[in-house]
């Protein structure tokens, strides 16, 4: 069977088709949003390029929140409905997924790298994927006795940050910090920008930060340990709100750009800080996903596991 999976993110779409063996790199498709105007313009476009026939099923995970087969994402006017995707591929059926949790589906799927703590026996089969990309969101989840995965959906980028977290950047930012009011006002790729626009007052791509850090200047430290301290900070925070035992696997180019940075340390201090020995943080693993297929990996584990 044939399964033609997806994932919708902020600024790029990937397309690509699969078996229950897996998803076939070789059918993967990258397609920039900006040059769209909307998704079933992309999906007809890979429908003409692949020619996929019969197809077993669709899931498609986009970046914001999904209800009774509809979805709207967040940062653009993409609407998605499952009907108008079978008519337009002729499936069976056809799934809609938050994005985020096509990252928890796919922690049955794929390996993690290793970034911090280890795991202790016996877990409470919980863990907990966070994408810090565009934007920012989680997905809790929880194995199932048959080797599944359950992933719930969240919207946590638009929640208010922790105390603790705003206390730190209050510390550091004095009255700047009010414009850091939210999870994804601070932790997303924008956010690092807007972080360091707040402390040094010049403006730079993430990329151009990170690398500017890894070359010693002055700014870009201040600016990359602060995010990485109170990245610390959250992560403690996420640790105490879902217990997630068998690890928080953070996912996303801003992400990667701090936790395999010289930054590690000041994220390790933070997080192993007061915890008001409730829990050990070294032991609730902290892994980063660097598989960019993640996503259509998570939505093939979906579409296995509603057969």
């Amino acid at each position: 069977m044939t399964y033609l999976v997806g994932d919708i993110g902020g600024t790029n779409t990937r397309l690509a088709l699969a078996t229950s063996s897996g998803v076939d790199a070789s059918t993967v498709m990258r397609a920039s949003n900006d040059d769209y105007v909307s998704f079933d313009a992309v999906l007809a476009t890979y429908l003409s390029k692949t020619n996929p026939g019969a197809l077993a099923g669709v899931c498609i995970a986009i970046a914001g929140p999904v209800h009774a087969g509809k979805g709207t994402l967040t940062n653009r006017s993409w609407a998605l409905d499952t009907a108008q995707i079978c008519a337009q591929t002729n499936a069976s059926h056809a799934e809609l997924i938050n994005d985020l949790s096509a990252l928890g589906y796919a922690l049955a799927r794929i390996s993690t790298d290793p970034v911090f703590g280890t795991r202790q026996d016996t877990t409470n089969g919980q863990a907990l994927v966070a994408g810090m990309g565009t934007g920012f969101n989680v997905s809790p989840t929880r194995r199932t006795s048959n080797n599944g995965i359950i992933a719930m959906e969240a919207e946590l980028g638009h929640a208010e940050l922790p105390f603790t977290v705003g206390k730190l950047l209050r510390d550091e930012l004095g009255t700047s910090a009010e414009r850091f009011q939210t999870f994804e006002d601070c932790f997303c790729g924008r956010g690092l920008e807007r972080l360091h626009e707040t402390s040094s007052g010049a403006k730079l791509g993430g990329k151009e930060i990170v690398d500017s850090f890894a070359r010693g200047d002055a700014d870009a430290t201040r600016t990359v340990r602060l995010f990485a301290r109170a990245l610390g900070r959250l992560t403690q925070a996420m640790i105490h709100q879902y217990m997630p035992r068998d690890g928080i696997a953070f996912a996303g180019s801003a992400s990667r750009g701090i936790l395999t940075s010289a930054a590690l340390p000041d994220f390790i201090s933070e997080l192993t800080g007061d915890t008001h020995g409730i829990v050990k943080p070294e032991t609730f693993p902290i892994s980063l996903i660097t598989d960019d297929a993640a996503a259509l990996e998570g939505c093939l584990q979906y579409l296995s596991q509603r057969a």
